[in-house]
Parts: C-alpha cells; sequence; structure tokens
C-alpha cells in the first residue's frame, strides 16, 4: 500500500492520487485514482470515484468508475451508480443504485488525471503521517512508492486545491430551485440532469437527494425514488418530511405497511406534526383497520387544530356508523375551519337528508351552490335533490347552471332532455339528447329517449336506428324493445316488431302496454280473435285502463262488431274525455250504424278542428255526411283526403260509393 489516510481525517475538494491508497478517512468531493483505491471499514466518501481498481469497505455515497474491477466487500455500504469492466459484490454489502459493464474505457485514469491543469509545487518534503482529527482541504497527491506517513504532505505539495467558494452555495440553491420548477413543470428529464449537476457541487445536501425523488416519484419511478429519499434520511435524519415522502412512495406502491412504518419512524422525530397521524391514518383506512383509523384521526384533530381534513375525515367515519348528529358536528367544525370548500357543504347536506333534516339539509346544497356557483358538484347534487323531490322547475334551473359550467357532461345533458321532456320542450329535449349521445356514444338511455322522440316525427328510419342501439346497448329495457317494436310495425316489419313486443313482454309479463303491443301485431295478421282475447283478459283486471278499451274498440271495429266497439269507446272517452282518436273513432262507428248523427257530427267536428290534415278524420266527416245523405258534402270532403293521399286505394273507394251509392237508410 502505496498511502494510507486514518481514520478522523477529514478532506474536502478534489484527490489525485497515484500508487495504492488505503483511505479511512472522511472525504467529499471528487477521487482520481491511477492504481488501486481502497475505503476502509472507516472510511466515508460522498463524491464520485474513478480508479484503476476499487475496493469498497466502508460507505460511498457517488458514482464510481473503474477500468478494471470494483470490490464491494461484506458490511460496505455504496448508494451510487456503477460502471467498470469487472464487479465482485459479496454477500453482506449494500448496493443501491444501477451497473453498467464496459468493454474499455475511452481514456486511462492515468491519462485523466495528466490532463487535468496543477500548479508545479515549490517543495516536494517529506511529510509526518496525518494523525486523527486534522482538517485541510486537499486535491492531489503525488508519492512513487513512498512511505504511507509521506502520503498526506505530498498531496497538500504537489495537489492543486480547489475550495469551496462562497458562490457555489449560490450556485447549488439555483440548480435546486431550477431542478424543482422543472418537476412542478413535469420536465422530468430536464429536472434529471439539473439535479445530477448539483450533485457535482456537493454530495452532501440533502435536498439534491430529495429532489430526485421528488422527480422519480412524480414520474412514477418509486424505486428509484425511494433510493434518493433514503439518502436524503441518511444526510438528515431529523427531516420528517423525508420519511413523510417514503412512506407516500410506499403507499402507491401498495407497500402499506412499509408506509405506515415510515409515517411511524417520522412520528419518532416530529411527534407533534398532526398531518403526520392524519396521513398514518389515511393508510390505515385503505388497510381496512378501523380503530387504528380513528385514533390516528383524532390525535391528527387534537395537534393540528388549523386543518379541517381530520374533521371531514372523523365525521364521515361517524356517517359510516350511522352516528349522522356526531358526523354534521365534525362536518360544522371543518366548514368552520375551511368554510370555501365546496365538498364540506356538499357532504353536510348529505348527512342532514340522512337525520331526516330536509329543511337543513336544502339549506346546505344552497348555500353551497350559491357561494360556488361555478361548482360543478354543487349544482348537479342541488338539481338531483330537487329532481328525486319532483321540485322539476328548480332542477331544471340547476342543471342548466351546471351545463353552463361543464357543457361535456353526458348526465347533465340526458337530465336536461328529460326535464325538457316534462315541461314539453321538445326541440330542446332532442338537443339535449343528441349532445348526450355525441358526448357519451353508449349511454342506451339517451338512444332510447331520442328514438321514442323521432318516432313521433315519424322519422321512422331514424328512430329504428336509435332504439336498435338502445336495445343492443341495455339489452333487458323493455321500454325500449316495445318502443323498437312499435316503429317496426309502423314500417310494416310484422314479424319483426312481434319479436320485440314478445321481448318486452318476457321482460314485464305483467305490463299491460307490452300485451296490447303483441295484440296489435296479431290484429295486422288478421289474428282477431286472439287478439280480443288476450286484450278482454286483461281489460277485465284492468277495467278502467282507456288504452286497453281503446285496443278492445278498435278489434271490434275490425271484426265488424260496431255496437259492442261503440259501448268500449263510448266508456273510454267517460274516463278520459278529449283524446281525439277515440272521439273520431265513436263519430266513424255512430255513423256506419246511421244513430246519435248529431253526436256523430260534432265529435268529428272537434276533431278536425285540432287536426284539419288529418285525412282519416277528414274521412269520418264524410262518412257522416254521407250518411245524413249529403252526397255533395261528403264528395267534398273525401276529395280534401285525396288530396293528402292521392293514392290511397281506401278514400278512391269512398268517392266512388259517395257518387255512385245511395246510403241505406237505417234499420228499424
Amino acid at each position: 500500500m502505496d498511502s494510507y489516510f486514518e481514520k478522523g481525517v477529514s478532506l474536502k475538494g478534489i484527490l489525485r492520487v497515484k500508487g495504492a491508497v488505503h483511505f479511512d478517512g472522511y472525504f467529499e468531493g471528487e477521487i482520481y485514482s491511477t492504481n488501486h483505491f481502497v475505503v476502509g471499514k472507516s472510511g466515508k466518501v460522498l463524491g464520485n470515484v474513478k480508479s484503476h481498481n476499487l475496493t469498497n469497505k466502508g460507505f460511498i455515497q457517488g458514482d464510481l468508475f473503474a477500468e478494471n474491477k470494483v470490490a464491494l466487500m461484506n458490511d460496505s455500504r455504496l448508494m451510487g451508480d456503477i460502471s467498470t469492466y469487472h464487479l465482485i459484490i459479496d454477500e453482506g454489502s449494500n448496493f443501491e443504485g444501477r451497473c453498467k459493464m464496459i468493454d474499455a474505457p475511452p481514456k486511462t485514469i492515468k491519462e485523466e488525471i495528466e490532463t487535468l491543469e496543477r500548479p508545479v509545487p515549490a517543495t516536494t518534503t517529506k511529510a509526518p503521517k496525518l494523525s486523527k482529527g486534522t482538517s485541510i482541504p486537499v486535491v492531489a497527491g503525488d508519492s512513487p512508492k513512498k512511505k504511507m506517513a509521506i502520503a498526506a504532505v505530498v498531496l497538500l505539495v504537489s495537489g492543486v486545491l480547489w475550495f469551496v467558494f462562497k458562490n457555489s452555495k449560490d450556485d447549488l440553491r439555483s440548480l435546486l430551485d431550477t431542478g424543482n420548477k422543472l418537476v412542478a413543470e413535469k420536465k422530468y428529464s430536464d429536472a434529471e440532469s439539473v439535479f445530477r449537476k448539483a450533485l457535482n457541487v456537493s454530495r452532501s445536501n440533502p435536498k439534491i437527494y430529495a429532489g430526485l425523488g421528488d422527480m422519480y416519484f412524480s414520474s412514477q419511478r418509486y424505486s428509484e425514488a425511494l433510493t434518493q429519499f433514503e439518502r436524503a434520511i441518511e444526510l438528515s435524519k431529523s427531516n420528517s418530511e423525508y420519511r413523510i415522502k417514503k412512506a407516500k412512495i410506499y403507499s402507491a406502491m401498495g407497500q402499506f405497511n412499509e408506509a405506515v412504518d415510515s409515517y411511524q419512524q417520522a412520528i419518532e422525530v416530529d411527534p407533534k406534526n398532526g398531518t403526520i397521524f392524519y396521513q398514518l391514518g389515511m393508510i390505515y383506512k385503505e388497510q381496512g383497520k378501523t380503530d387504528k383509523f380513528r385514533e390516528s384521526i383524532e390525535l391528527s384533530a387534537e395537534l393540528d387544530s388549523k386543518s379541517f381534513k381530520p374533521h371531514e375525515a372523523l365525521g364521515l367515519i361517524y356517517a359510516e356508523g350511522k352516528k349522522y348528529e356526531q358526523a354534521v358536528v365534525e362536518i360544522r367544525k371543518a366548514i368552520d375551519l375551511k368554510k370555501d370548500e365546496p365538498a364540506l357543504h356538499l357532504t353536510l347536506g348529505k348527512l342532514l337528508l340522512e337525520s331526516n333534516k330536509e329543511a337543513d339539509a336544502i339549506k346546505a346544497f344552497k348555500s353551497a351552490a350559491d357561494l360556488f356557483p361555478e361548482n360543478f358538484s354543487a349544482q348537479i347534487r342541488l338539481a338531483d335533490w330537487y329532481f328525486v323531490k319532483g321540485m322539476l322547475s328548480e332542477s331544471l334551473e340547476n342543471y342548466e347552471a351546471a351545463e353552463a359550467i361543464d357543457p361535456k357532461s353526458s348526465e347533465v345533458q340526458v337530465r336536461l332532455g328529460q326535464l325538457y321532456l316534462d315541461k314539453k320542450k321538445i326541440k330542446k329535449a332532442r338537443m339535449a339528447f343528441e349532445k348526450a349521445i355525441k358526448l357519451n356514444p353508449k349511454d342506451a338511455d339517451s338512444h332510447y329517449q331520442l328514438g321514442k322522440l323521432v318516432a313521433v316525427d315519424e322519422q321512422l328510419d331514424r328512430a329504428q336506428s336509435l332504439l336498435s342501439n338502445a336495445v343492443s346497448l341495455k339489452a333487458g329495457h323493455a321500454p325500449s324493445h316495445y318502443e323498437l317494436g312499435k316503429v317496426l310495425l309502423a314500417k310494416g316489419k310484422v314479424d319483426l316488431s312481434l319479436n320485440q313486443f314478445d321481448k318486452s313482454r318476457e321482460l314485464d309479463p305483467k305490463n299491460s302496454e307490452y300485451i296490447m303491443g303483441v295484440a296489435s301485431v296479431l290484429v295486422e295478421k288478421k289474428e282477431l280473435d286472439k287478439a280480443l282475447e288476450m286484450l278482454l283478459a286483461v281489460s277485465n283486471k284492468e277495467p278502467e285502463n282507456t288504452d286497453l278499451l281503446f285496443e278492445v274498440c278498435n278489434v271490434y271495429t275490425k271484426k265488424g262488431y260496431f255496437t259492442k266497439a261503440m259501448g268500449y269507446c263510448e266508456k273510454m272517452l267517460e274516463l278520459k274525455p278529449g283524446v281525439y282518436k277515440a272521439m273520431n273513432r265513436l263519430a266513424w262507428l255512430y255513423a256506419k250504424k246511421q244513430k246519435n248523427l248529431a253526436k256523430a257530427l260534432d265529435l268529428s267536428s272537434q276533431t278536425l278542428k285540432a287536426f284539419p290534415k288529418r285525412p282519416e278524420y277528414i274521412d269520418t266527416l264524410s262518412e257522416i255526411y254521407y250518411v245524413q245523405g249529403k252526397s255533395e258534402e261528403a264528395i267534398t270532403k273525401i276529395k280534401e283526403a285525396l288530396n293528402l293521399v292521392p293514392n290511397d286505394p281506401y278514400y278512391k273507394q269512398q268517392l266512388w260509393k259517395f257518387k255512385n251509392v245511395k246510403p241505406k237508410k237505417p234499420a228499424a
């Protein structure tokens, strides 16, 4: 061994040595060695080391480059990266970093040392061995085959000294600020480069490693983040924040037990920090340890009188246990500390609802919406509450406010569509459902609602497409199958419509509307008796179902049983006056039976006043004129129907009848 540094020697700067060196002291800076550099068991090096061979028995915090070999011995610790040709790692060594195996270095360590500028030494006097407690800044030593006692003086005399100038601290502060700013901007690669530059200034500043740790954590490189925070903790054992960050990394990795350990270590360092107890409590909550969760949160609330979060957490704990009064107390405490947090007001409103205090709940919801008109959640929560309570005008007002905040919410558009329908604002309802489908093409309800609306406008092809989407997205939704069946029937696709009506009945067998759908198909298939049997069975159970009464009336009409048909239509209009289709049907039946013609004329006149361009309503009036013997008036009216549907064979037949056949006299 050419040179030896005892335990207690403290050096800072750049150290350049030739020959074999054994180092048992403390060094901060950079080391260049042409031969074999050994860090002894008591040695501690903070900085990069470049050597031909390197053996570590102590502690190194920095990157290693060795032309030939790196050996990490038992009980040694290295926190840094390795580049070398050979690597030996003994059992029991601790290595935290990355390793790169090289074929051959571009320049030998000896060549690199020789390229460095250094002053010519004034003398080459022998010097005694450096003793324990000596602390001098040293740059290099040149002692070919000298005794160990000469090494320190040779280094002092022949080395180049780099002192840490005042502005180096300013440089370091600037690098740290820049690195942290880049992390905030998510420019992680640039941030890493800046922090690496900071390491060239100092290897003993924990903020550099913490900065690297934050950068790795933000970019989800959790293992590397842990390594950096461990280095920061090694340099600043009393800093609880680094231990908290370490715990958060473990939590992000799902290693909750390790996270708990880190939080507990932080508490040992800073036992009066309520924030640590809060974060520890949230880990216990994640683990399902309710008692420990509550205990930690209570301690947090006691220690941190300015934070609303512990009270909020306690309130939620009580709410889960249905202790609503205690929950309300804690949430009110949280609101006192954080009045501008809309979620707290919403939580309070929900708890008051659970406590059956609706008046107070609505005040809380209104407070949230009034205090935070731009808060989407506040508007939605209040709008939902109004909707559930049937206060649809108020609900619409808040949903429109929510739409102004977030026009791209499909949930809001769906509810707006429903509310516009309730208000008979059909155009607005259609627009809302159109938007909902664009925002969320997989929303079955929007397809269903829009399909119904376009079917009313007789856009049957689009209605079929929309309702087909609805049933494919939500196969168990019986109303979608029923509405699709109606559209298919209107398009003349009888068998396909029957299939959809049957599916709706399978899903809801007792629904009379779906049964009527099946019956309507049977009527189209001329299976009148089967349809009538089905309808009468349901009508007997629901004698005041006006829709059923009208369907029975229609089937009896198809069968030619006009008197029975009249009875059902009359009963329907008694229960539900003003239904134009039933009024028209009854007027037509009166005309066919040539009875109650004055009433028939009155009913027909009302329907035509409401729908002057409906050909079937015009036909009914022409039939009444015909049986009254007013052939010219009958002919004039049926021509109006033919002008609307020129190729309709039934109306053509009616015209021929009115011109050529005298009406039969009514039976006595």
